[in-house]
């Protein structure tokens, strides 16, 4: 399977795997309840629970920043 022609732009299959991949880790880093799902360890009084929470937003941010270098083509 080579490269795909779309809009005029070549697109990487591998590319396209990993931009998959980096799009759906933090839909599965949030779905994981049971990971974050309790209020112990508290780090300066505030309960895990928000310090996961913060953590996977910050995930987040990475993944869709290095997703969208990925595809500078379809911006």
């Amino acid at each position: 399977m080579g490269n795909t022609r779309r809009g005029g732009a070549t697109v990487r299959p591998r590319s396209s795997a990993s931009t998959v991949v980096l799009l759906v880790l933090p839909c599965i880093t949030a779905m994981a309840v049971p990971l974050y799902a309790r209020t112990e360890p508290r780090l300066v009084g505030v309960p895990f629970f928000y310090w996961y929470q913060f953590g996977c937003l910050i995930v987040t941010v990475l993944c869709l920043s290095v997703a969208l270098r990925l595809h500078p083509e379809d911006k």
